[in-house]
């Protein structure tokens, strides 16, 4: 059934599976090592310049139970990508990371925000995104200049991280300082006259156990699409003192500006996409999106003994975020309540929103054993504070032609007030980990997060307080050498946003978990199988649309890494995905003349969730051909997929091909990334049912690196 659905994909990936599983089937790994404990590794200046733009097979992660594991014996699906691989496909911001993670669609918030859809579940309403463990305020481009991996606990997040992740948890490792001197620098240019330079540099006093690393970024592009230029500008430098070796503090800031071009995209008359081309704006002149982002962290952590470690992290965000964006409303009305099908109706949205977070966790992890019975305790307590204060109106503008459109909208600009808030909450939150190696071939792994959290809306007279217990148990079971089969139950919960209006109501997540994973051929093959089920209970409103119902999805996801040679890597995500709306319900608030609203409620039932395909398969691999010459090539595959819950309009599905072309000569690279090389024509997320965003025509990057 799965072939017939997707008669492209489904070859190319059994064929891709083949490649890898078939040379390894004569030999396994003995996995007696998976019950000692595994460091992340420290890096070097050699390392940091050279090995570590190698890539490699991921095998351990930090986010799946807030203690360093190798990845099989973590009882959940973890996705890891590493810096080179980034590299290797020229990536630069979150999202271009997590096509890389199986179960992962990734999209875009209007041309200006990361947008990703983990396990058929969205990210805003649904998702939690971490900088080092430290939660973000939502939403932004989130660049990867000083990100030296990306972690991606699928499922249930709740039981470490709070309220938010009901379908996942993706959290950017930055870079480290060092203890050495070294410079790279980065400089890319290519189409839609997109430039982007990138500086890495640190230095380190030994003897003093000082090191200081920074990080920074420039970027702009004038974008494919007409009207659509943006620019960013990001730094962050970082100090660590080592008074011994038992002991680190590190002081981190970042400064990040972007400021984009908000895109409204093309508009959609019911189940068809008008027929103009892809370059057209419908944009009004007033468009413009501002972002600020301030982070600070101090880390510090100390180990008491060999048995005792004890973790301090004070984080603090600031975001401020002033936009205004069009939004195409579909054809207008005239006089006579007719549509008028040859105009398409356009409002513009204001918003001015500060968003400020700042928190501490304070952790201490414990070795100890009970009779045969190994146990590593972390527990930890939690104290945050986020202030949202915001501002969102609406003006009306004059409907553009769609075939000759021609602009008439001008200032001053009829402003009408819609929402404004100035929300506080106040978190407290207890939470435990426990790892049991039970024996050789059994772990068990239990967790727990008990959120405390009071919020208060003065303006809108709002006050309210949830307590809520996030409970998770996973278990691994090692029945041979080089095998390890998994199992996970959890349960995640998420608090209403601050544009929550009528009946406040906290959504609640559940979902189960079995897998396996298999390393081969001396671990020069890594494969992991997930097979989930996941349902969330709906119940949000923003005052204009409310939403009641659950949403639920079941699926399988494969992921594999292999070497199948010196020189060679390769990477295969692919995740099949079932999900659906169960008892929902979508009702719409339309503002009438005399100022009142009419509701109008429509029945989902049955129905299937925005952007989430069935299939979605990601390929990439890359060869050493000697002399300093390398190749690269990938494809991704996303099969059909709804832009709504109603279901009206479906995007079909897309294969893409990229490709790769480097050059190493010392401490130089150069390197040329070529995307959308067949020049594909597709969509991708624009605003609810009414529009779509074409996708980029083919486009290439050439990079010049330098390492000191």
């Amino acid at each position: 059934i799965m072939i017939k659905k997707m008669p492209i994909a489904a070859p190319l990936f059994c064929a891709w599976t083949a490649l890898l599983v078939v040379p390894t089937m004569g030999g396994q790994t003995a996995w007696g090592q998976g019950n000692k404990k595994e460091e992340l590794p420290t890096y070097t200046i050699a390392e940091t310049v050279v090995e570590e733009s190698k890539l490699a097979i991921p095998t351990s992660n930090t986010t799946g139970a807030k203690i360093s594991l190798p990845l099989r014996a973590t009882a959940a699906s973890v996705g890891v990508v590493s810096q080179a691989l980034v590299e290797s496909q020229a990536s630069s911001i979150l999202g271009d990371a997590l096509k890389n993670v199986s179960g992962v669609n990734v999209q875009t918030g209007f041309g200006i925000h990361d947008f990703f859809v983990i396990r058929g579940f969205d990210s805003l309403s649904s998702g939690l995104v971490l900088t080092d463990g430290a939660g973000e305020p939502e939403v932004s481009f989130y660049n990867l200049y000083n990100v030296e991996r990306v972690e991606v606990l699928k499922g249930p997040g709740a039981f470490l991280y709070g309220g938010n992740p009901l379908s996942g948890v993706v959290n950017l490792v930055r870079k480290r300082p060092l203890a050495q001197n070294f410079a790279h620098i980065n400089a890319a240019y290519g189409s839609f006259q997109t430039s982007r330079g990138i500086l890495d540099m640190g230095m380190a006093d030994v003897n003093r156990g000082l090191a200081f690393r920074l990080n920074a970024l420039q970027q702009r592009s004038d974008n494919y699409r007409d009207d659509k230029d943006n620019s960013g500008f990001a730094i962050n430098p970082a100090l660590e003192w080592r008074p011994s070796a038992d002991t680190a503090l590190q002081l981190n800031f970042e400064y990040a500006s972007s400021d984009h071009k908000p895109d409204a995209g093309l508009p959609v008359l019911g189940n068809r996409l008008v027929e103009v081309p892809r370059r057209r704006s419908y944009q009004s002149p007033f468009d413009f999106s501002a972002q600020r982002t301030y982070r600070a962290r101090i880390d510090f952590s100390s180990r008491i003994n060999k048995n005792l470690q004890v973790r301090h992290k004070f984080y603090y965000t600031d975001l401020d975020w002033r936009s205004r964006g069009t939004l195409l409303t579909g054809p207008p009305r005239d006089a006579q309540g007719a549509l008028q099908l040859d105009q398409v109706g356009r409002t513009l949205t204001l918003l001015d929103d500060r968003q400020k977070l700042i928190g501490n966790q304070f952790e201490a992890v414990l070795d100890f054993r009970t009779g045969p019975v190994e146990h590593t305790l972390l527990a930890g307590f939690e104290l945050s504070r986020l202030a949202d204060e915001y501002k969102l109106e609406v003006a009306p503008l004059p409907a553009m032609a769609l075939s000759a459109p021609v602009e008439t909208a001008s200032e001053p600009l009829f402003i009408i007030p819609n929402q404004a808030g100035d929300g506080r909450s106040l978190t407290l939150a207890p939470y435990l980990v426990e790892r049991l190696i039970l024996s050789e071939q059994y772990q068990l792994f239990l967790g727990g997060r008990l959120d405390a959290i009071d919020y208060e809306d003065a303006p809108n007279k709002i006050a309210q307080t949830f307590n809520k217990f996030s409970p998770m148990v996973g278990l691994v079971y090692v029945p041979l050498p080089g095998l390890s089969l998994y199992g996970n139950a959890g349960r995640a919960f998420a608090p209403p946003s601050s544009r929550g209006r009528g009946e406040r109501r906290a959504e609640a997540s559940t979902q189960f978990e079995v897998g396996g994973k298999k390393s081969f051929f001396d671990d020069r093959v890594h494969a992991t199988l997930a097979l989930y089920h996941l349902r969330k209970d709906v119940a949000s409103d923003d005052g204009a649309t409310r939403l009641r119902g659950a949403q639920r999805a079941r699926g399988l996801e494969v992921e594999l890494a292999a070497v199948p040679a010196p020189g060679w890597h390769a990477f295969a995500a692919y995740a099949f995905s079932r999900a659906e709306l169960e008892d929902f319900e979508e009702l719409f608030r339309i503002p009438r003349a005399d100022g009142t609203l009419f509701e109008q409620p429509f029945p989902r039932s049955g129905q299937k969730p925005a952007f989430a395909p069935e299939h979605l398969l990601n390929l990439w691999t890359t060869r050493e051909l000697g002399r300093g010459l390398g190749v690269g090539a990938g494809a991704r595959y996303a099969s059909r997929q709804f832009i709504a819950a109603d279901n009206a309009f479906e995007i079909d599905g897309v294969l893409t091909l990229n490709a790769a072309l480097h050059f190493k000569r010392g401490p130089a690279r150069l390197q040329l990334n070529i995307e959308n090389l067949t020049q594909r024509e597709y969509e991708t997320r624009g605003f609810g049912q009414t529009s779509v965003i074409p996708a980029a025509p083919r486009s290439l990057r050439g990079t010049a690196g330098w390492a000191f």
